[in-house]
């Protein structure tokens, strides 16, 4: 039923404006804390849940349980929908304390901007590609600090199903690091909200984690082979 849905979409986006604002907060309050870091990503993970609750769509997670949690990855996941964000902030271990590559335009919203930076995501400039280098310096250094980062290789999400051409710079981070890249499949996002529309369609999300592929070792002559392997495994991985 049409009313239905609007009044399901209603009750989501208020929802997740209300979470934000609160998610945020607390995040800025226990910044001062001991081990402040980690509870931040733990807020930020139940964020994610209470967003993806609002919508109606069960969620299933399959795969995570093969992943060491102590380990640390370039995660790359394909990009269906504005749901994905919320979706695997609540699905991904907070013991990863990841941060991930978003579209530059979202750091300047009020409140999840903040929310963004606090917990220490970073811009990609489409536009300005000489900046490039300075964000992947940044995601090194940050990659560092134990931390794992999450990256859309597509970077962006289309209308139609399949995935679209892949961008080099989260393969040039995994090589620069050596950490494995762990690659992910999302199905459902794209029924649930689709790309444009404002209205959700409760649908079951999965987030499947496949096995990690390992780069220590190899050098930047392996780009275009470590792209094709992880775009292979994604494929299968969201049935695309």
């Amino acid at each position: 039923m049409r009313w239905h849905q609007v009044l399901r979409s209603a009750f989501a986006w208020t929802t997740g404006i209300v979470a934000t604002v609160g998610f945020t907060l607390l995040g800025l309050f226990v910044t001062v804390l001991p081990g402040g870091r980690n509870l931040q990503h733990r807020l930020a993970g139940q964020w994610g849940r209470v967003c993806i609750w609002s919508s109606g769509c069960p969620v299933r997670i399959e795969g995570l349980e093969r992943i060491d949690l102590a380990s640390r990855f370039v995660v790359m996941v394909n990009h269906q929908s504005a749901l994905d964000i919320p979706l695997l902030i609540g699905a991904m271990p907070a013991e990863w304390q990841t941060v991930f590559w978003a579209k530059e335009s979202l750091f300047r919203m009020p409140v999840l901007g903040w929310a963004m930076r606090i917990l220490g995501h970073m811009p990609i400039d489409r536009v300005n590609r000489r900046n490039a280098g300075r964000m992947l310096q940044e995601s090194s250094e940050r990659v560092a600090g134990q931390r794992s980062v999450l990256v859309f290789p597509e970077e962006t999400y289309s209308r139609e199903p399949g995935l679209l051409p892949f961008q080099r710079g989260g393969f040039v981070l995994a090589l620069k690091t050596g950490l494995p890249i762990l690659p992910v499949g999302i199905t459902g996002t794209r029924e649930a909200l689709p790309p444009g529309c404002r209205l959700v369609t409760p649908t079951t999300l999965r987030v499947r984690f496949g096995d990690p592929i390992p780069t220590a070792g190899l050098g930047v002559s392996s780009r275009q082979t470590l792209s094709d392997r992880t775009r292979e495994m994604i494929e299968e991985l969201a049935g695309a």
